[in-house]
């Protein structure tokens, strides 16, 4: 089960990987980052509103959703400077140097929500290693950017 989780977590960046590029081309065409990104949160809504009909997912429990976090609300907004930010840099600097700025930026923050334990997180502490390993790929998305 363990390898089928990491084959569908390389699916996963793959799936990032295409989908940056589509909307990369959809911004291209359309002449506006915001419309490109309307269009995939739409399209978006839709797959997974698709998703549940089929799989006749009931609507979550009204006090469920009275309990959630103001933070948990900003899912999509978090989604949208994500997907604005790649759709207005993948044709300016390229698919991999772009990665491995954003893997790079994740890595730093994941860094600190483990040692901390935010947002409800397993506190991991920091260590030589897990430095080392963003050190290597801030190198590697140094080269990736060389020119």
């Amino acid at each position: 089960m363990k390898y089928l989780s990491l084959l569908v977590l390389v699916l996963a960046g793959a799936a990032l990987t295409t989908q940056s590029a589509v909307n990369s081309q959809l911004r291209g065409t359309l002449h506006s980052v915001m419309w490109a990104v309307l269009i995939s949160y739409l399209v978006g809504s839709l797959a997974a509103g698709a998703v549940l009909v089929a799989n006749q997912a009931p609507l979550p429990p009204l006090a469920a959703v009275q309990q959630l976090k103001w933070y948990q609300w900003t899912g999509g907004a978090l989604g949208m400077v994500y997907i604005a930010a790649i759709t207005f840099s993948l044709h300016r600097v390229g698919a991999a140097p772009l990665f491995a700025l954003v893997v790079a930026g994740q890595l730093l923050t994941a860094l600190l929500f483990d040692q901390f334990g935010l947002l409800g997180l397993a506190r991991s502490n920091f260590s030589l290693a897990k430095l080392a390993g963003v050190l290597f790929l801030a190198l590697g998305a140094y080269l990736l950017n060389r020119k």
